[in-house]
């Protein structure tokens, strides 16, 4: 076939192209949208382009198997997205989500640091004795835990 032949068989098939697109939840608007149509555009153009004629095109190539073709075609791509791509962001994502429990942590410290201080004596003591984990027995633990939870609560 003449390339004016198949621009123009691409032009026709365009329908097509878009209810593939449609059927892979690929909408116009979206960021990929031209890049897929452009691919099947392209696809479809190297499948037609041995034949010597559209009517030996077409009479090879009804319209159901095209659809198919292009159809997993992108179901393909889709599938096999290049890994490297998503690495980079799953790295990034990956230390912002550390950066962001590092800063959540030491919020947490600061906000128990300045309740601590403001905690009689006592009470500090109790609650160097819950985190040390010293020998206390359940019912002592229970009773500075309550206290303290009071007192925490009280603050905020």
């Amino acid at each position: 076939m003449q390339d004016q032949e198949l621009e123009q068989l691409v032009q026709d098939y365009q329908r097509l192209f878009h209810k593939v697109l449609r059927k892979c939840s690929i909408f116009p608007g979206q960021p990929d949208y031209e890049d897929h149509m452009q691919e099947l555009r392209l696809l479809f153009f190297l499948k037609a382009k041995p034949y010597e004629s559209r009517g030996l095109f077409e009479a090879e190539n009804n319209v159901s198997y095209l659809y198919r073709f292009l159809l997993w075609s992108i179901i393909d791509k889709k599938r096999k997205i290049d890994p490297k791509d998503h690495e980079t962001n799953d790295e990034e994502v990956l230390y912002l989500q550390q950066a962001e429990s590092n800063y959540a942590e030491v919020d947490f410290l600061d906000e128990f640091l300045a309740t601590y201080k403001q905690l009689q004596e006592k009470d500090q003591k109790k609650v160097l004795s819950l985190l040390e984990n010293t020998d206390l027995s359940r019912q002592n633990r229970h009773r500075y835990r309550m206290r303290l939870r009071k007192l925490f609560k009280e603050k905020h």
